[in-house]
């Protein structure tokens, strides 16, 4: 009997950490290359993301990338700062996030996609992105290396 009920609660423990994990995955979103985002950064023509509103991720004199989140999709979190694409913070973002990449990489330009291949944002950065999409409350998790912590 003890070990019925034993067996019972390893498969109730199982059972949730696997509906768990189904509700981390069903919100994984992914990034795709793109020449494109990264052109529009470098030369900061963003007409074509109008309607978007970006954040750069550590601090305005040693940022590690840029995003740009469309229409509802927003962020928040420690690391980031919401910046004005007119400002000259701007400028000084991309340009440094451009000229000081991660050691041993190069900054590029992604869409930032939800589950369902949606683009919902744009990245520029040297770092590989990890991508989170609320579909409930559109609130996009941008996880990365942390190279500011190891200086």
């Amino acid at each position: 009997m003890e070990n019925l009920q034993a067996s019972l609660k390893i498969a109730l423990v199982l059972g949730l950490a696997v509906m768990a994990g189904a509700c981390q995955f069903e919100n994984t979103g992914s990034i795709r290359k793109s020449p494109e985002v990264a052109q529009a950064f470098e030369t900061l023509q963003l007409q074509a993301l109008a309607g978007y509103r970006f954040y750069f991720l550590n601090q305005e004199n040693n940022p590690f990338g840029v995003a740009g989140l469309h229409g509802p999709y927003w962020m928040q979190g420690p690391n980031w700062k919401e910046v004005n694409p007119d400002s000259p913070t701007f400028g000084k973002v991309v340009g440094l996030v451009q000229s000081f990449p991660a050691q041993s990489r190069q900054t590029d330009g992604y869409f930032i996609l939800d589950r369902q291949g949606r683009q919902v944002g744009v990245w520029y950065s040297s770092l590989t992105a990890g991508i989170t999409v609320n579909p409930d409350t559109r609130e996009v998790s941008i996880t990365t290396a942390t190279p500011w912590l190891q200086q």
